[in-house]
């Protein structure tokens, strides 16, 4: 009878054993799935010939040197968001990844010319990332909600990963010089929508696009 007790008291531990290794495996797992890509990244990685992609959630220290452009300032603190080398700025106040942002405008100052100092149409250049524009249903997601904001639009993008993008419409800063209309996106985005930053805005669209 002892004998019995032993063997179903040892049958018990084996069970619950299993369920520790079985559980401590798939919270490896889960821990281990890829976080969301930073928006553009597929296509920035596919014109670098290569296959790293910076996603939200990483660790900033995984940045390429290369990719970093210049260190910019949020508030008091220089370096917790940097200019990737294709005009991309990410955010990361903890160390970790939490936003991206572009800024997209049809004109730019030529290299090396600061905005203040153009003067004259020669010294613009048409934006080769202009055409992300274009590709914004690809990459950040159907539009699901848009209103008039400022002087222009603003709309909000979800993509089936759950990256939430607010993009806001302006006027081109340079249309007085060069006598065209033009519209600037700026493109914020996140997995977490408190991190886009526009706390009046986003509830409203996210309710508008159901998921607030």
């Amino acid at each position: 009878m002892r004998n019995m007790l032993s063997l179903r008291k040892l049958k018990t531990q084996c069970a619950l054993l299993t369920l520790v290794v079985v559980g401590a495996y798939a919270s490896s797992v889960l821990a281990a799935d890829p976080t969301p890509p930073v928006p553009f990244e597929s296509l920035f990685a596919t014109e670098r010939g290569d296959a790293k992609l910076l996603r939200f959630n990483a660790f900033s220290g995984d940045i390429p040197g290369k990719r970093i452009k210049a260190l910019l300032q949020s508030g008091p603190v220089i370096g917790d968001r940097v200019l990737l080398a294709e005009d991309v700025a990410v955010y990361f106040p903890d160390g970790y990844i939490v936003q991206s942002q572009a800024n997209l405008q049809k004109y730019i100052p030529k290299h090396g010319l600061a905005s203040e100092h153009v003067d004259e149409r020669d010294d613009l250049l048409e934006n080769p990332r202009y055409r992300l524009v274009e590709q914004f249903g690809r990459f950040l997601g159907p539009e699901c909600a848009r209103v008039e904001y400022a002087n222009g639009f603003a709309a909000l993008r979800i993509k089936s990963d759950g990256v939430v993008s607010l993009i806001t419409e302006t006027p081109g800063i340079f249309d007085p010089l060069i006598d065209e209309k033009t519209v600037t996106y700026n493109v914020t985005s996140a997995v977490q929508p408190d991190f886009i930053g526009n706390r009046g805005l986003v509830p409203e669209l996210m309710q508008k696009c159901g998921r607030g």
